[in-house]
């Protein structure tokens, strides 16, 4: 049952991964003029329109589209869990996790800026169905008790309750994502720590953790391009596994901007995949080191778990690139300015 679990999730994931927007895709969505044409061009013509079939491409607008097009997300998730066998299923529900949490902070920035009442209109109905948590109690959800209330009982109630703001203060969203995250990483390292077979567990490890790397590395860039965060406020951000030392970290922190962070990364083990990728900004360089390594060991790899977890992060950064498509075309830019936007 095992061996046969294990070659459902290869055949599955790289089936899917062949149903994937191509650069013809790609070409025809930035030469739309407007987003009912993107909207109309994605629902006839690729593998989003089951999520999108009730849709009126006529009256959509950017708020309406994204979160159908997760719902693809989401189903395939679903169907991959089906054949989830002993660490697979780890991963399954990580990936779960992961879904959960960014729904966690979606609604609390909503309740932060005063706009709770909105999230219902993003409700991953898709999603309802195998989260492990109520996503449809969120949209009742007012203040951050009322969160502390709908996750009582869960595993990320006492993250929450840790970080409960002062009476009409504001949620520290930035560490409790962080904190969240991290718990859900922890599950994963110690699963594969615990592997009988240490080849096999050996190569999770090196795998998961060049990944967790790729997201530290974008999170640095990130805060010293946007927000100029020094290394101590950077530090308790971070996720606290991967291959780079704890010298590789502190230096990387330490840089004066991005663009020096860009340059350190290359003396790291990273730098030879780094020499290979085309981007278009520093802040892209994470998600392409992700999508080369992902499509790598999706195309290769016999490790059922890394192929399921490969396919859902190139999934994840084709909906982001589908999103700046639509921000990009709301905006009125130019095809080739929609193409400096995405990363293949």
């Amino acid at each position: 049952m095992t061996d046969m679990a294990s070659n459902a999730i290869l055949a599955k994931a790289r089936a899917m991964y062949g149903k994937c927007l191509t650069e013809h895709d790609y070409k025809q969505l930035m030469d739309c003029r407007n987003v009912s044409e993107v909207a109309s061009y994605l629902k006839t013509r690729t593998n989003y329109r089951t999520v999108l079939a009730g849709l009126n491409e006529n009256e959509v607008h950017r708020g309406q589209l994204e979160p159908l097009l997760r719902q693809e997300m989401y189903y395939d998730i679903s169907a991959l869990s089906r054949y989830a066998r002993d660490k697979t299923l780890v991963f399954s529900d990580f990936i779960t996790s992961e879904m959960e949490i960014k729904q966690i902070v979606r609604c609390l920035t909503l309740v932060n800026i005063g706009r709770a009442d909105e999230y219902v209109f993003s409700l991953p109905m898709t999603m309802v169905k195998f989260a492990k948590i109520d996503l449809k109690s969120f949209s009742t959800v007012r203040s951050y008790d009322d969160m502390l209330s709908v996750l009582a009982g869960t595993k990320y109630a006492q993250v929450l309750s840790k970080h409960r703001p002062p009476e009409n203060g504001r949620a520290d969203i930035a560490t409790i994502e962080a904190e969240l995250n991290n718990m859900n990483y922890s599950v994963v390292m110690e699963t594969i720590a615990k592997a009988k077979n240490v080849s096999d567990g050996e190569e999770l490890k090196n795998t998961f953790s060049a990944m967790l790397d790729f997201r530290n590395i974008s999170r640095i860039i990130r805060l010293k391009k946007y927000y100029n965060y020094s290394a101590e406020r950077i530090k308790p951000l971070l996720i606290p596994y991967g291959r780079l030392s704890q010298k590789n970290i502190d230096e990387l922190c330490a840089a004066s901007n991005s663009r020096e962070v860009f340059e350190l990364s290359r003396s790291t083990y990273l730098g030879r995949l780094m020499s290979k990728l085309k981007y278009n900004d520093q802040s892209q360089m994470a998600s392409a080191m992700l999508s080369m390594y992902c499509k790598h060991h999706l195309r290769l790899s016999p490790n059922p778990t890394i192929v399921m977890i490969s396919y859902v992060y190139l999934k994840e950064i084709e909906l982001n690139n589908v999103v700046n498509i639509i921000e990009a075309t709301r905006y009125g830019l130019s095809p080739e300015e929609k193409s400096l936007l995405l990363v293949r």
